[in-house]
């Protein structure tokens, strides 16, 4: 059973002039069904088939409804990873006598899409291309390579891990379907393979500026984040700030997770770097439970 667009007058006439002037509306894709609809032919005619759909939750309690066909400019597999995403559409056709809204995402999709184009070659002109702000959505993620796909108003683009975090440690944790805030840093249109790479780092505050408020022999707070005997002690002294440590023959061992004070020996800001040596740790040793020790109490 459908679950009819519209239940009055009113909505109705507001849906009228959405179709007539061909508005992009937002909705939340609610679930995929099956549904007999008319497919376009390559010769121009029309089948009835039985085709994937997607429900649509418009604004105003409005139910619209998308032919998979009709949602993206390439072929699909399958529908329900968009489920609970929020996307772009316009209304294609108004059924009065069924009471129900036809949308497609591809016409939507590609009228956002050619306006950011528009945007971002007058930005580049400008020489203003990497100051604004974008939402994206993540559409995938490749851990080997280390790119994040994602999609801008209807225009599919790409991030490099680098792009990811100020924090070279840090790993990707983005979510398919996850709406992040991005920045363009480069664009090609020269082909007809349209590519844009964008950068989450440059919409997050630079760590590294806390190093341009320290200076040598300064004394400062840190956390162990790394004891490794290959590369060493690493203390991070904020947040995303992770600089090379040294320890005294007289100080006991550190452990990952020991509050240590440090006294910065060297700040290298062209290199993004520092080096600092281990003080003391203020609020004493971190205990380890020594996972025998129960063999041994009373």
């Amino acid at each position: 059973m459908v679950v009819q667009s519209w239940s009055n007058e009113s909505t109705l006439d507001e849906l009228r002039i959405a179709h007539r002037k061909q508005e992009i509306v937002y909705g939340f894709i609610r679930s995929i069904k099956e549904m007999n609809l008319p497919v376009a032919q390559p010769d121009g005619s029309t089948v009835v088939r039985e085709v994937p759909t997607l429900v649509v939750a418009l604004p105003d309690g409005v139910t619209g409804y998308c032919p998979g066909p009709d949602f993206r400019e390439f072929n699909i597999k399958s529908f329900h990873r968009f489920v609970g995403q929020r996307d772009a559409f316009v209304i294609t056709k108004l059924d009065l006598e069924e009471k129900v809204a036809f949308l497609s995402g591809t016409k939507a999709n590609e009228m956002l899409a050619d306006q950011l184009w528009t945007e971002l070659k007058a930005a580049e002109k400008a020489g203003t291309l990497s100051e604004k702000e974008y939402k994206a959505t993540v559409t995938g993620i490749n851990t080997q390579k280390g790119v994040v796909h994602a999609r801008i108003q209807g225009q599919d683009a790409y991030m490099f891990r680098s792009e990811w975090s100020w924090n070279d440690r840090e790993g990707i944790d983005a979510q398919v379907g996850e709406v992040i805030s991005v920045k363009v840093t480069a664009i090609s249109y020269e082909t007809d393979l349209k590519m844009i790479r964008i950068s989450r780092k440059q919409t997050l505050t630079d760590p590294m500026k806390f190093l341009e408020q320290i200076k040598k022999d300064d004394v400062i707070a840190g956390k162990v984040v790394q004891v490794s005997p290959e590369h060493g002690i690493f203390v991070e002294v904020e947040t995303g700030v992770v600089l090379k440590g040294t320890k005294p023959r007289a100080l006991e061992e550190p452990d990952v997770g020991d509050l240590v004070s440090c006294r910065v020996a060297k700040v290298d800001l062209d290199k993004r770097r520092g080096r600092v040596i281990l003080l003391s740790y203020p609020q004493g040793k971190r205990k380890k439970k020594d996972l025998g020790s129960f063999l041994f109490e009373d």
